[in-house]
């Protein structure tokens, strides 16, 4: 018999098929908790697709034993794809002494009575419907939070982001994104945002303004963007200066044959005065004009260096002439520059690997730079 006197948290993880039917994943689960006399400080479950309906674990049931039990570190997940999301049960929302709260593919809608997680400091959300526009309600009742995480949730297109406590911010938002607001959390320190696909206006303008969400990051050091956005960005009016606190600047996706995106990359790195660390990740595929050459090749190298910018990273580099032109840019733009790592795309071929070894050789900057060109980036 197992011994539930030492227990301060419990783990079920995704097993495969025929040892779940075997040991029967819910009674497993279900009889842990019950049998488990204490608190529980920490529960993580993975839930696994099942063949049969008649087979669901009663995770209502898990959840009403966890709300009696002090839950602190709670992990709930169905398994990612899954078509029909789980509601949540009203009692879930009396685990008021959550510090940490993870879940996946589920129905999220607080009673009228829920007065917020006061201790909740993180919440990472994936694939949540948000019912009845509850999402700026829930941030306002976690007066401690201090990172959110919100992939793929459903219920929300104005990403009112608040929170005085709030450090670490990341969405990814699906083609329902309207806007997004950071005036009302002025202390994040990383932000990561990601667009599903670049969404304009009603009458065919953008819809997020850039000055002004520059200007609610004064404390920002770490900032992600995926291509899509950097379109939408591109779009709005440019600022003259983003925060001196910015150290590292990590753009992903950017299609190096979209110049909405190329510019917005330009202008990101040569606003950032303390920029010092920087990476991007092409998605280019096809060079179809030659608009974003002609663009990158006039740049001035000289007339806006970049300082404090000592490490750059690029990854999944075709060895398209866009790419080549901003890596000339980077190299003579920046003095202070110690290493460039550039990784090549998985699916290029041997001959034209060897080819942008080649002029990546012929390149010679005037600072001493160590130029690092690999197949995975791994050293």
């Amino acid at each position: 018999m197992t011994n539930f006197k030492q227990l301060q948290d419990y783990a079920v993880k995704k097993r495969s098929p025929s040892v779940v039917h075997k040991y029967q994943f819910d009674e497993i689960v279900t009889k842990s908790l019950l049998l488990h006399p204490g608190r529980l400080e920490k529960f993580k479950v993975r839930i696994p697709n099942f063949s049969s309906m008649s087979t669901v674990p009663d995770v209502n049931k898990w959840i009403l034993r966890l709300s009696q039990k002090n839950i602190k570190i709670l992990t709930l997940e169905y398994k990612e794809g899954k078509t029909v999301r789980h509601t949540l049960p009203s009692y879930f929302f009396s685990c008021l002494d959550l510090t940490y709260l993870m879940l996946r593919n589920f129905d999220f809608s607080p009673t009228p009575e829920f007065k917020g997680f006061l201790f909740l400091n993180k919440l990472l959300l994936y694939g949540i419907h948000l019912a009845n526009n509850c999402f700026e309600g829930i941030l306002s009742s976690c007066p401690v939070l201090q990172r959110l995480l919100l992939h793929g949730c459903s219920g929300v297109s104005h990403f009112n982001i608040s929170g005085s406590k709030l450090k670490r911010l990341s969405i990814k938002a699906d083609d329902k994104f309207e806007s997004i607001s950071l005036e009302k959390a002025p202390n994040l320190t990383e932000v990561f945002v990601s667009l599903e696909r670049v969404v304009i206006g009603l009458k065919g303008n953008p819809i997020s303004d850039f000055v002004k969400l520059v200007n609610s990051l004064p404390k920002v050091k770490i900032l992600r963007l995926n291509g899509n956005f950097l379109q939408l960005l591109a779009e709005t009016p440019v600022p003259s200066m983003l925060p001196t606190s910015l150290k590292i600047l990590q753009l992903k996706g950017v299609n190096f044959t979209k110049f909405d995106q190329i510019s917005a990359v330009v202008c990101l790195i040569r606003n950032s005065p303390n920029l010092e660390q920087l990476y991007i990740e092409s998605s280019t595929t096809k060079l179809k004009h030659k608009q974003v050459s002609g663009y990158l090749q006039l740049l001035d190298c000289t007339t806006f260096p970049f300082r404090q910018l000592h490490q750059v990273k690029l990854t999944n580099i075709s060895g398209f002439i866009p790419e080549f032109e901003l890596i000339r840019f980077l190299l003579f733009s920046s003095p202070s520059l110690v290493t460039m790592s550039i990784v090549e795309h998985p699916q290029l071929a041997a001959e034209k690997a060897l080819e942008v070894a080649r002029k990546l050789l012929q390149l010679q900057p005037p600072s001493p730079v160590s130029i690092d060109f690999s197949r995975d980036g791994k050293k």
